[in-house]
């Protein structure tokens, strides 16, 4: 996974629903809060962490200055390996991905 660590579409959009601003107390203007993409995110995360075989290498590239650790809260929540890189170009990530899978290889 690549991110920048901003939850900022609700999992309902990916399968055509419309969201429901009276799911999330905090809503405003019919969307969803940051608390709201946030759980909803972390919730998603430890599923699929949980399933048999599934690793995640968590590559993340905002800015450590303004992080908001969703990244990094992704990667724990899903039990998985996380890549904190800013400045990412493809070089970069294609290194820290290699790493990451010969790392799967020899567990």
């Amino acid at each position: 996974m690549i991110s920048d660590g901003r939850a900022n579409v609700p999992l309902c959009n990916s399968v055509g629903e419309e969201f429901d601003p009276e799911a999330d107390e905090d809503s405003k203007d019919g969307k969803p809060s940051r608390k709201y993409l946030k759980e909803e995110t972390l919730a998603c995360a430890k599923q699929m962490g949980a399933l048999p075989g599934f690793n995640l290498l968590c590559v993340d590239t905002e800015n450590k200055f303004i992080s908001t650790g969703l990244a990094k809260d992704i990667a724990n929540a899903a039990m998985g390996k996380y890549h904190q890189l800013p400045k990412a170009d493809g070089s970069a990530i294609a290194s820290v991905v290699n790493q990451g899978l010969n790392a799967i290889k020899n567990e």
